[in-house]
């Protein structure tokens, strides 16, 4: 192995206080060393276990961001490695400016061991539409049986989209989502981490930091589950989470599930107007300053709103009410999104909606394509791309 090698070591558990540390040290050619922690409280640490795999996974995005070869000094297990070699072959197909095929040798090859009698679920939770809706299906919802997951543990990850820079944040969005999965018999589990700051990509990354922290409980649940983003009929390319690429981040001890791509977001929220506890407590926002409530402003809220005006649902509580003015004002910061507002639009007109709302939205996205042109070689080729749904 040449010179140009990324080392990774895990470091030994450490139990301090009122949390457990899992961390590994990570060398990169030409750079300084970054040490990966995840910490879990105490009253969850008898769930975890220091999952070797785990931290490959974590650091699959980086490892073929910087292009070296991984030696990776522990056991790894050889049905991970399979699965991630095929991940890297897809990555590097999807993002070739951004990432490289590499390999990872570990010290040594073989499935990490596990209670055989496992056979519930642990389901990423956030409290946003899609994570919530995964709960409801599995639970009181109309889940195929064959499909049907027993979820007995949801985990809620601080510095994800909660970053560590906001604790008093992440302890006030505990109290909801316990209050929520509590109603059908779930338990809340945390966890914090650094990942998300070494992986700045996180439209792509955020699967590896999902799958890793699920990872760390495969002591008691043998697979993690992962809410779609989007649905079979709606999917755009490249995108971190999804369902071609979600399950090649699984070993044979612990799968990982990408979850919900049969259901358009829609009909999701339709379905979750059934469970008001669920509903009424929907965290969707990323961009409010008290990062755990919603902004009601941001694209992201104003499109859930508008999805409920379009099909005549109700709004969820937690959600702010949208004013005119705030869609005359509406940030759009991704050709994504923007690809997606005009399909309400379009879906408005079709459906033959004349409220003014629909006029202001069509003003404000040919206002905002005509002054970002770099969007709109994006936005043509996503198009192109985007299957209706």
């Amino acid at each position: 192995m040449s010179s140009n090698t990324t080392h990774i070591w895990i470091d030994e558990p450490v139990g301090l206080n009122e949390e457990t540390t899992y961390s590994a040290v990570i060398e990169v050619p030409h750079k300084e060393r970054q040490t990966l922690w995840f910490k879990i409280p105490s009253r969850h640490a008898h769930l975890a276990v220091c999952s070797l795999d785990a931290f490959a996974v974590a650091n699959i995005f980086l490892l073929m961001k910087e292009g070296f070869d991984c030696r990776f000094h522990g056991n790894l297990s050889p049905s991970l490695l399979r699965n991630l070699s095929e991940f890297g072959s897809v990555w590097q197909v999807w993002r070739p400016e951004r990432y490289k095929q590499i390999e990872i040798i570990p010290d040594s090859e073989s499935e990490e061991s596990v209670a055989s009698e496992r056979t519930s679920a642990i389901a990423a939770f956030s409290g946003g539409v899609d994570s919530t809706h995964t709960i409801f299906r599995h639970t009181i919802g109309n889940c195929p049986k064959s499909w049907k997951r027993e979820i007995k543990s949801c985990l809620f990850v601080h510095g994800f989209d909660i970053p560590l820079s906001a604790p008093d944040a992440f302890e006030r969005a505990i109290r909801p989502i316990e209050s929520t999965l509590a109603k059908v018999g779930i338990d809340l589990l945390t966890m914090s981490t650094n990942l998300q700051a070494m992986n700045i990509e996180w439209d792509d990354t955020h699967i590896a930091g999902l799958a890793s922290t699920l990872m760390f409980f495969k002591k008691h649940f043998n697979e993690g589950l992962v809410a779609s983003g989007c649905a079979y009929g709606g999917l755009v390319l490249p995108w971190g989470s999804n369902p071609i690429t979600d399950h090649l981040l699984s070993s044979r001890t612990f799968g990982i599930v990408h979850d919900g791509a049969s259901v358009k977001r829609v009909d999701k929220i339709r379905q979750l107007t059934q469970w008001s506890d669920g509903y009424d407590n929907l965290r969707i926002c990323f961009s409010a300053e008290k990062r755990d409530e919603n902004c009601g402003v941001c694209a992201k809220c104003v499109m859930d709103i508008l999805l409920t005006r379009l099909h005549g649902i109700p709004q969820s509580k937690a959600i702010p009410e949208l004013t005119d003015a705030k869609i005359a004002d509406l940030k759009i910061p991704t050709p994504h999104q923007i690809v997606s507002f005009d399909k309400v639009v379009r879906a408005a007109k079709e459906k033959g909606i004349t409220e003014p709302w629909v006029r202001i939205l069509d003003k404000r996205l040919k206002q905002q394509k005509n002054t970002d042109g770099k969007h709109v070689p994006r936005l043509n080729a996503l198009f192109k791309r985007i299957i209706s749904g």
